[in-house]
């Protein structure tokens, strides 16, 4: 357990310096993110599967856990994160749902600073109780789970396999902005990024797959964005 405190005082201390850094730069993509197209915001973003695994800290520095999952509401808004608290001694791990207000941004992969200071509390179970009780004549928004996304097949909607759902990007506001879907070798390879729509329309998180708006697969080609993996990499080295 002494061996893990310095490394985890070295996680904090790094992921401070880096939100410090990316402030200025972070409130500009704040301000223009929506309203410039994919290929100029897809790079700035966080991706869905780098932030699985994370740390999280407390804004005091206290380790509180690592990401497990993340919580998407229909639209594409992030709402929360479900996060793995670690055991000490003989209090056994648990886990927590994190309100995405509650995360310091911007956010970077790896390590995460959360405002918040007790995750034991009642307020941060993993199914918080409603607020409000639900009006049955309003349409029922559908949360669902990345994990729930991530690794499906991707289907056209006359239900022809596309490819597979490699992972999704996030804006810093934690809007999810494209699913990336890598093809196979058949249909040449690659990486395509698609927009997400802000609405899962004809697609829906009960489905068995990840369905593209799309009838043909030359359809899809023309609309995808063709992803350069090197660039995510490179910002991440940065």
């Amino acid at each position: 357990m002494t061996g893990y405190r310095p490394f985890a005082c070295w996680l904090f201390v790094a992921a401070v310096a880096l939100g410090l850094c990316s402030a200025a730069r972070a409130d500009t993509d704040q301000k223009a993110g929506q309203q410039l197209p994919l290929e100029q915001t897809l790079y700035s973003g966080w991706r869905g599967s780098q932030l699985l695994g994370s740390h999280i800290f407390s804004k005091m520095g206290e380790y509180l856990g690592r990401i497990r999952n993340i919580v998407v509401a229909d639209n594409g808004q992030v709402k929360a994160l479900v996060a793995e608290g670690a055991g000490i001694g003989i209090t056994p791990e648990f886990v927590f749902r994190l309100p995405w207000e509650d995360v310091v941004k911007p956010v970077r992969e790896g390590v995460l600073i959360a405002d918040l200071t007790d995750v034991r509390s009642r307020q941060y179970g993993l199914f918080p109780l409603p607020l409000v009780e639900p009006d049955e004549n309003k349409p029922q928004v559908e949360d669902f789970l990345v994990t729930k996304v991530l690794g499906d097949y991707a289907r056209l909607q006359t239900g022809a396999g596309y490819g597979l759902v490699k992972d999704v990007v996030f804006s810093q506001q934690g809007r999810m902005l494209a699913v990336l879907v890598a093809r196979d070798a058949a249909q040449g390879g690659g990486t395509l990024a698609f927009p997400y729509p802000g609405g899962t329309g004809r697609w829906s998180p009960s489905a068995s797959y990840y369905g593209l708006p799309f009838v043909t697969a030359e359809q899809a080609d023309r609309a995808g964005l063709r992803v350069d993996p090197k660039r995510f990499e490179d910002r991440g080295a940065g």
